[in-house]
């Protein structure tokens, strides 16, 4: 009876603390009825292939505490974008001085800032961004760092054994997972011809995925790719072949994060928040992740 208690106060509290609490509760084990005979539990090699390490909610997340790290850019005019897309602008609208109150009007591309990209972005038919069931918008994540090797190649492309080697440390990865890449690149940001990296000939420099390493996780179910650079696909790609394979798959991706440095390998929670513009191939978002108040600094 005390563990029925515990777990219905912990989804009373979750919904006292609005959307992101009731998905990190709905992640949490549920309470099981007495049983006349338990069965045997399975290998540890055998669960953590299962269920992977780090797919629960972090143990002991007090969501009242929990530290929130922003994962998102400020939207400006001066922000890095893809080449060919076009600058946000505001056009003031009324001022509180004059009219009472403030508005403005505001236009950018849906690929601009820290975004999402839905599987409709490279699938014809495929799900736009407000289609993205919300469940799929939240979920523990897995920091890959790659920082190491980009500073010896900005080409670096992840690799199944970069994926692997998080793997071994942490489990194995899986369905409920958000996968964020760590490069490094966000430190370019406030510069934005450092964050493009474009040689004499214009072609761009920054580190990806590869194709091997999308499709290994979408084997595996995993449900989104979310990095600290301009594109999933490393900046020479002309083919756009990493999008094509893991969106074309059914996943989507998450560009241009910030503060990745901030989150340990495993431990946060993620939540995921693009407008929900109709037909819309992606959309800007807000990205926050949650970790305990005392949760270990990055490794």
């Amino acid at each position: 009876m005390s563990r029925r208690l515990s777990a219905g106060a912990r989804r009373a509290r979750a919904h006292a603390l609005g959307p992101a609490a009731i998905a990190l509760a709905a992640c949490a084990p549920a309470a099981a009825p007495p049983a006349v005979s338990a069965p045997a539990a399975p290998p540890p090699a055998a669960a953590a292939q299962a269920e992977g390490a780090g797919q629960a909610a972090p143990a002991g997340l007090d969501l009242a505490a929990a530290r929130i790290v922003d994962l998102t850019h400020p939207i400006t005019p001066e922000m890095p974008l893809f080449p060919g897309n076009k600058p946000y602008a505001a056009e003031t609208l009324s001022t509180v001085e004059k009219d009472a109150y403030y508005s403005s009007r505001f236009s950018m591309d849906e690929h601009a800032g820290t975004h999402v990209d839905a599987p409709a972005h490279f699938k014809a038919g495929a799900e736009t961004v407000e289609q993205i069931a919300p469940e799929q918008l939240v979920g523990p994540a897995a920091v890959v760092d790659v920082t190491a090797k980009v500073a010896v190649s900005p080409d670096h492309q992840v690799t199944t054994e970069d994926l692997k080697a998080w793997e071994a440390r942490h489990g194995a990865l899986g369905p409920k997972h958000i996968v964020l890449i760590r490069t490094g690149w966000g430190a370019r940001w406030s510069d934005p011809v450092k964050y493009r990296n474009q040689d004499a000939q214009g072609v761009m420099h920054f580190p990806g995925v590869s194709v091997e390493a999308s499709r290994y996780l979408r084997e595996r179910g995993v449900r989104c790719i979310g990095i600290d650079t301009l594109s999933t696909d490393p900046g020479p790609s002309q083919a756009f072949d990493q999008h094509r394979a893991f969106l074309g798959a059914g996943g989507y991706h998450i560009e241009n994060l910030a503060n990745l440095e901030q989150l340990p390998e495993a431990g946060a929670f993620v939540v995921v928040a693009p407008l929900p513009l109709a037909r819309g191939s992606g959309a800007p978002a807000r990205v926050l992740a949650l970790l305990p108040a005392s949760g270990a600094p990055a490794r």
